[in-house]
């Protein structure tokens, strides 16, 4: 039978996935309980501020149980020529057949991360899969790396730092659009949540005029 290798995460990159978890709630936190209190101006409606405001310090915790099961359940096992991974949602399965090539980059930064090691697993038309410094160190992915590559699928290192946007240009398939454009997302995603509130404010105060 075929050696099957299982990867999981280390307990130094577990606490690193709720750090970067929850500093990003932070930053969402006051910007969000500020609404709450524009809201209890606006519409003088305490129980509806007080009710808003619970659910954005509801994030906290929230955030922090999903972040940890995310951890708890990451997984890659690899070995007798399919790829299974657990994370977000349902396990994914590809096979080496379904694989064109694999990319391991040794520098490239993601959103407001720093730079570090990544792995990358193409199909003909798409991402397979991505698995990035923080939750994997580079034996766990040069592990996976050598494993397809000795079953055929031809591996492309990129030494030098790289940005999302540059790897993006030599192959959209390994770097999708917003995450080769991390500040125009956020201004669209900030934009977004401007618009809800500002129509969730009208609305309220359409409800309590009338």
């Amino acid at each position: 039978m075929p050696r099957v290798t299982e990867l999981t995460l280390h307990d130094d990159a577990k606490r690193r996935v709720l750090r970067t978890n929850l500093s990003s709630v932070a930053i969402l936190t006051p910007v969000l309980g500020l609404a709450a209190v524009m809201t209890a101006i606006s519409t003088r409606n305490l129980v509806l501020a007080l009710f808003y405001l619970a659910l954005v310090l509801a994030m906290v915790p929230v955030t922090y149980v999903l972040a940890r099961r995310l951890a708890d359940r990451s997984r890659v096992t690899f070995g007798d020529g399919t790829v299974a991974v657990q994370g977000w949602g349902r396990p994914r399965r590809f096979t080496v057949a379904d694989v064109e090539r694999v990319v391991t980059v040794d520098s490239m930064a993601f959103g407001t991360a720093g730079p570090t090691h990544h792995l990358i697993v193409v199909g003909p038309t798409k991402r397979l899969l991505l698995l990035v410094g923080q939750m994997w160190d580079r034996g766990q992915l040069s592990a996976l790396a050598l494993d397809l590559a000795h079953r055929g699928v031809p591996l492309t290192p990129v030494r030098h730092p790289v940005t999302p946007a540059q790897l993006r240009a030599t192959d959209p398939r390994l770097v999708p659009w917003y995450q080769a454009h991390p500040v125009v997302l956020g201004l669209l995603v900030a934009l977004g949540v401007l618009v809800v509130v500002t129509v969730v404010l009208v609305v309220v105060l359409v409800l309590v005029v009338a």
